[in-house]
């Protein structure tokens, strides 16, 4: 009868064990509760991105600026009832003029820069601000 019964080797047994007892520390050292978590502070940014909105100038002639401040270069204008796509946002409010607001960073016809949100009105689809636009064109 030439049938093998299983066998074992110590060398085997000895193997398997020490594998066992190697990742073992690994394995648990996962799962330690009193690991404290690391805090992570983030720097403060200036400009925070907001989804795609549409907005209609409601200034006469409104500057459109190189950066989100009074002193920012003037870049190119725009008429009353342009529109235009609003691209972003500054964190705080600001005082213009009288007014308190945010900056926005906006696209118009090929034009790309920052205007004070007192002299936007804001819609959220493109056809709604042309819409409107139309409206204040007219009259």
């Amino acid at each position: 009868m030439n049938a093998k019964s299983p066998r074992i080797s110590i060398l085997s047994i000895v193997s398997r064990l020490a594998l066992c007892v190697g990742l073992a520390p690994l394995l648990l050292s996962g799962c330690r509760k009193d690991d404290p978590f690391t805090d992570v502070q983030m720097p403060a940014t200036p400009v925070l991105a907001v989804r795609a909105n549409w907005a209609v100038v409601t200034s006469p002639y409104l500057r459109i600026r190189s950066r989100p401040s009074q002193d920012g270069e003037v870049v190119a204008h725009l008429r009353n009832s342009s529109v235009a796509e609003v691209l972003a946002k500054t964190t705080y409010p600001e005082s213009v003029e009288g007014q308190t607001n945010y900056w926005y960073e906006i696209s118009s016809d090929g034009l790309r820069g920052w205007v004070f949100g007192s002299y936007l009105e804001f819609h959220d689809s493109r056809a709604g601000a042309e819409k409107a636009s139309t409206r204040k064109a007219d009259g």
